[in-house]
C-alpha cells in the first residue's frame, strides 16, 4: 500500500526528492496531479510504500530544512 508523504509544487522539486529518497533506500512513486502551463509546473505527489512512512518524512523534513535551496525555481 502507497502512501502520500509530501506534495512537491513542481516535478523538478519532486525528482529532487525522489533522488535523495532512492539514495537511501527508500522506493518512491511519483504522481503528477495537475499542469501547469508546461508539464514542469503543477502539484506532483510524492509516495512510498507504507511501511517506510515515518523514515520518508523524516528525511523530507530533514532536506527541506536544511536544505532549502531545493525549493528555489532556479534549479
Amino acid at each position: 500500500m502507497w502512501k502520500v508523504i509530501y506534495i512537491a509544487k513542481d516535478i523538478l522539486l519532486a525528482r529532487n526528492l525522489e533522488k535523495i529518497l532512492k539514495e537511501k533506500g527508500i522506493v518512491t512513486f511519483l504522481n503528477q496531479l495537475e499542469m501547469g502551463k508546461d508539464e514542469l509546473n503543477g502539484n506532483v505527489e510524492i509516495l512510498v510504500p507504507k511501511c517506510e512512512t515515518r523514515e520518508a518524512v523524516d528525511l523530507i523534513n530533514q532536506v527541506l530544512i536544511y536544505n532549502d535551496d531545493l525549493l528555489d525555481d532556479d534549479n
